[in-house]
C-alpha cells in the first residue's frame, strides 16, 4: 500500500526538474514620456547629437540592471562606517566603456560651454557618469529595497511583415511593373516568425503581383506560368523561408539547422528538441514549438538556395511538389551526378606538389620499402604460395611492360577513392512491389506500342563511394548497389574524369592493385597510363605487399627506392634534422569514412530521394568547410601566425 506514495514522489521530483527553468522577472519598459526625455537631451547632450548614439545610451543604462543595483546601493549606504559617494566606480567604469565605444563622438554627450577637449580624462569620465547617472533616474526608479530587473522590450517590438523582396517585375519577357499588393485583407495570413532565436507572432504575410503577366512575388519565391502549367522558383536572395503553413524563418535559423546537423551529426528530430528545449520554451509557454517536418523542410530550403547561389541560378521546379519530390528535383537540377560544386578545380598545398622529375635520395633499393615504416626495419618478403593460390583469381590479367606513367607535367594532383559506408534504404513503393515499372510509349509509323519493363530495384545499396582530395575536400560521390567491383569503380572515375586535362597524376585506393589489373585486362589502361598511377593508401599497402606481386612492385603509395619522387618528399623535425614522409595524406578516404558514419543512423532512415539530397548537402558543406579552412592556414601562414588548433574533421 505504500507504493502510491513512491509513485508521488518520485512524480514531484520529476516535476520539479523537467521543465526549464523560468525566466527572471522582467520590468516594463519605461513609460517616461518623450517630452521628458526631449528636455534631459537638450539639457545634458549636444544640440547636434544623433538619435543613434542617444539610443546607444538608453539602451546601455537598460542593459545593465546589475550594474545599477550595484551603482545604487553604493549611493545610499545602510550600514555603519560606509561611505556615500558621489558616482561610484560601477558607473565611472561604465561611462569609461561608453568613451570608448563612441570615440571621438563622446564630445556630443556634453554641452559645448562644458569644453570637453579641454578636460582631463578623469574629468571627462566623472562628469560622464554623473549624465550617466541622472538619466538612469530619470528612466528607472530608483529604491535599495528593491532590485532593479532586467527590461522588457515587447513594448518596443516593431510591427513585421514578411514581403517580396522585388519591388518591379523581373519577367524578361515582360516589362519591369510595379507590384501591386495581391492578397485581400481578410486573406492576409498572419504566422509565426522566427528571427534567430527570437520568436514573433502575429506576423502578416504579404505577395505581390505584376499586372502585366500576372507573375506572384512572394518572399522566398515567385510563381510563374508557361502555358497550362504553373512554377516556382526558389529565390537565393531569399530573407525569410516558409517551413510551415503558419511558420516562417529567417536565414540565420534555417543556416544554424544545417550547420547543426551537419556539425554534431544530427537528426531532424534532434535539432527539433534540441531548439524547442534551448530557446522554444523559455520565452513563453504560449509560443509554438517547431515540429521535425518544419525543421526537415527549414533544411531542404536553405540548403537548395546555399548551393544554387554557388551554381549561380534560381532553382525553378513544378508549384505542385511535395516536399519528398522537390528532394527528388532538387538532387537532379543540382546534384550534378554526386560531383561537388565547391571542389571543382580544387588545388591546394596539400593536394598538389610541385613535379619533381627524378629523386634527391635512394635511402634504400628494395621497391616495396614505403616511407614511414621500412626507414629502420627490413622489408617483409613477398608470399610466393599465397600468389599462386589467387593466381587464378585474375586469369584474364598481364602484367604490362610499360607500366610507368608519362607524368612529364606539373604539378602533380593526387585524389583518393573510396569510401564504404553500409546504408539501407527503404523500397521505393510502387505498382509493383520491390520494383520499379518503366513505361515506354513508342510511336512507330501509324502503331502506338506501349512496352511495360519490370525491373527490380535493389532495396539495399553495397556501400556510398566517394571521391576526395588528401586535405579532405570531397570531389564526387555515388552508390554501388550490389558489389564494390573494380570495374565499377573505373566507370565512376571516367565519369568524374572523362579528359586527360582533367585526371589527376595519382589515384589512391584501397584496391588499387585489383582495379590496376582490371584496368590492364580490359585495356582502359592503354587510356588511363598516359596521366595517372594507381597506388594503394599506406594502410592496406603493408598488407597486400606480402602476398601480391603487382601490388608491391607497382602500387606503393610512398616507395623509398625512389622509383616515386613525386610521393616523397623531405621535410625538417624540430632539432632542424632531415627526413622523409608521404607528400600525401593517403589516409584521407578512411578519415572521410569515420566522419561519414556518424550519420548512419539517419541515412538509413530516408527515402532514397532524401537521402541522396541529404549527403549531398552534407559533402557540400563539408568540403566548403575544408576548403574554407584551408584558406584560412594559408592565409595565418603567409601573415607567420602559427595555428596550433588540431583538426578531428
Amino acid at each position: 500500500m505504500r507504493a502510491p506514495y513512491i509513485v508521488w514522489l518520485i512524480w514531484l521530483i520529476y516535476a520539479g526538474t523537467s521543465g526549464v527553468s523560468a525566466m527572471s522577472t522582467e520590468d516594463p519598459f519605461p513609460m517616461i514620456s518623450f517630452k521628458v526625455l526631449n528636455v534631459f537631451v537638450n539639457d545634458n547632450f549636444s544640440s547636434k547629437i544623433s538619435l543613434a548614439t542617444v539610443m546607444m545610451v538608453l539602451f546601455t543604462l537598460m542593459d545593465n540592471p546589475e550594474l545599477l543595483n550595484l551603482h545604487i546601493r553604493q549611493l545610499t549606504p545602510t550600514q555603519h562606517g560606509q561611505r556615500r559617494v558621489q558616482v561610484s566606480g560601477w558607473m565611472r567604469s561604465l561611462a569609461r566603456q561608453v568613451q570608448i565605444r563612441l570615440g571621438s563622438e563622446t564630445k556630443r554627450l556634453f554641452k559645448s560651454s562644458e569644453s570637453y577637449s579641454q578636460l582631463g580624462e578623469d574629468d571627462q569620465i566623472i562628469t560622464l557618469a554623473i549624465k550617466l547617472d541622472t538619466l538612469a533616474e530619470v528612466l528607472l526608479p530608483r529604491t535599495v529595497q528593491k532590485k532593479l530587473q532586467p527590461i522588457s522590450y515587447d513594448a518596443i517590438q516593431s510591427v513585421r511583415t514578411i514581403c517580396p523582396s522585388s519591388v518591379a517585375c523581373e519577367d524578361l519577357k515582360c516589362k519591369p511593373y510595379n507590384l501591386l499588393q495581391a492578397t485581400k485583407p481578410r486573406d492576409i495570413p498572419i504566422v509565426t516568425l522566427i528571427e534567430g532565436s527570437k520568436i514573433h507572432q502575429d506576423v502578416a504575410v504579404l505577395a505581390g503581383k505584376c499586372p502585366k503577366c500576372n507573375t506572384l512575388y512572394y518572399a522566398d519565391h515567385e510563381r510563374f506560368t508557361i502555358g497550362q502549367n504553373a512554377y516556382r522558383a526558389y529565390l537565393n536572395s531569399a530573407r525569410y523561408l516558409k517551413i510551415g503553413q503558419t511558420m516562417w524563418v529567417d536565414r540565420i535559423f534555417s543556416n544554424a539547422v544545417v550547420s547543426g546537423m551537419y556539425s554534431f551529426h544530427a537528426s531532424a528530430s534532434a535539432y527539433t528538441e534540441f531548439w524547442n528545449h534551448s530557446f522554444g520554451s523559455i520565452q513563453s509557454q504560449d509560443n509554438p514549438m517547431i515540429t521535425r517536418r518544419q525543421v526537415w523542410q527549414a533544411f531542404v530550403q536553405e540548403s537548395i538556395r546555399s548551393i544554387a547561389s554557388m551554381s549561380g541560378f534560381n532553382l525553378e521546379l513544378n508549384d505542385s511538389l511535395s516536399i519528398d519530390e522537390v528532394t527528388v528535383e532538387a538532387f537532379a537540377n543540382l546534384g550534378q551526378g554526386g560531383q561537388i560544386k565547391p571542389a571543382d578545380g580544387h588545388a591546394c598545398s596539400e593536394c598538389t606538389q610541385e613535379y619533381k622529375g627524378r629523386p634527391g635520395f635512394i635511402p634504400q633499393q628494395d621497391p616495396a620499402a614505403v616511407v614511414g615504416i621500412d626507414e629502420n626495419q627490413p622489408v617483409p618478403s613477398l608470399n610466393i604460395q599465397h600468389e599462386a593460390s589467387v593466381a587464378g583469381v585474375n586469369s584474364d590479367y598481364q602484367e604490362d611492360d610499360d607500366m610507368d606513367v608519362d607524368m612529364a607535367h606539373a604539378p602533380v594532383k593526387m585524389i583518393l577513392s573510396t569510401v564504404h559506408l553500409m546504408v539501407v534504404q527503404q523500397i521505393w513503393k510502387t505498382l509493383v512491389e520491390g520494383h520499379f515499372v518503366h513505361i515506354i510509349i513508342l510511336n512507330l509509323g501509324h502503331a502506338v506500342v506501349c512496352v511495360i519493363a519490370i525491373v527490380k530495384f535493389p532495396s539495399r545499396f553495397y556501400c556510398v563511394e566517394t571521391i576526395c582530395a588528401p586535405c579532405g575536400a570531397v570531389i564526387a560521390w555515388t552508390k554501388f548497389d550490389k558489389s564494390e567491383s573494380p570495374t565499377k569503380i573505373l566507370q565512376f572515375l571516367e565519369e568524374v574524369y572523362p579528359t586527360e586535362d582533367s585526371r589527376p597524376a595519382y589515384i589512391c585506393i584501397d584496391k588499387a592493385c585489383l582495379v590496376l589489373k582490371t584496368s590492364i585486362a580490359n585495356r582502359s589502361w592503354d587510356m588511363w597510363k598516359r596521366t595517372s598511377r594507381f597506388v594503394v593508401d599506406s594502410y592496406h599497402y603493408v598488407n597486400h605487399r606480402t602476398t601480391d606481386r603487382v601490388c608491391r612492385k607497382w602500387c606503393n603509395p610512398a616507395p623509398l627506392d625512389g622509383s616515386a619522387p613525386n610521393l616523397v618528399v623531405v621535410a625538417q623535425d624540430n632539432q632542424g634534422r632531415l627526413y622523409y614522409k608521404r607528400a600525401f595524406n593517403t589516409q584521407a578516404c578512411e578519415q572521410l569514412n569515420a566522419w561519414l558514419g556518424g550519420f548512419e543512423s539517419i541515412l538509413k532512415r530516408l527515402t532514397p530521394g532524401n537521402f541522396n539530397w541529404f549527403l549531398h548537402v552534407m559533402l557540400f558543406y563539408h568540403t566548403r568547410y575544408v576548403i574554407e579552412r584551408q584558406k584560412q592556414r594559408q592565409k595565418q601562414s603567409s601573415s607567420g601566425l602559427d595555428n596550433n588548433e588540431s583538426d578531428n574533421s
